[in-house]
């Protein structure tokens, strides 16, 4: 007997709000950036910030079967992207550095969905379908793209420290650049 899990869905409630799937996305693309205009939610004056980027780095297909070994059916289609939530992401105070910030929080998400692609290719190699062995890996990128968001949002102060973040800037595009974009 097969039984239906949506892989993403499980993932998300892990994580984010279950609200978030229904909001308009866009997808990263080397040849898109954010636009002030793509920040859509109004602002929440009761976090200290000028800007709020919401993303998730989501499983595609999103509906997948699992069988009653824990295998995924089709396991061979899995792949990650880094979406940018619009209706989530407010901007209080325009400006072109927290701009710049905003995308790279973007970029960074993008970063961990290349290694999660990377790792989902090296399973399927292995004829590896268990669905508590995608979990693992989708939970292992998850967490450490979150906790080098919040060093970004440390070290570069929200983004106020314009040569800091310049330095974050390079790396993460220099990462990006040496990490091959598996779809």
């Amino acid at each position: 007997m097969k039984k239906i899990f949506a892989l993403s869905i499980l993932v998300l409630c892990l994580s984010i709000p279950i609200k978030i799937r229904a909001q308009s996305t866009i997808e990263w693309s080397r040849d898109y950036k954010l636009k002030w205009s793509d920040f859509k939610a109004e602002a929440d004056t009761t976090i200290l910030a000028f800007a709020n980027t919401v993303y998730k780095i989501e499983i595609s297909p999103t509906n997948v079967a699992v069988d009653s070994n824990n295998h995924i059916q089709n396991y061979e289609a899995l792949t990650a992207v880094a979406q940018f939530y619009t209706k989530l992401s407010w901007v209080y105070e325009e400006d072109d550095n927290l701009l710049k910030h905003e995308q790279l929080h973007f970029d960074i998400a993008e970063l961990y969905a290349r290694k999660l692609r990377i790792e989902f290719e090296k399973l399927k190699q292995e004829k590896i379908a268990n669905f508590n062995t995608y979990s693992a890996a989708y939970n292992k990128f998850w967490t450490e793209c979150k906790a080098l968001q919040m060093k970004y949002d440390s070290e570069t102060n929200h983004g106020i420290l314009i040569e800091e973040n310049q330095k974050w800037e390079n790396d993460i595009i220099h990462k990006l650049n040496s990490i091959k974009s598996i779809h």
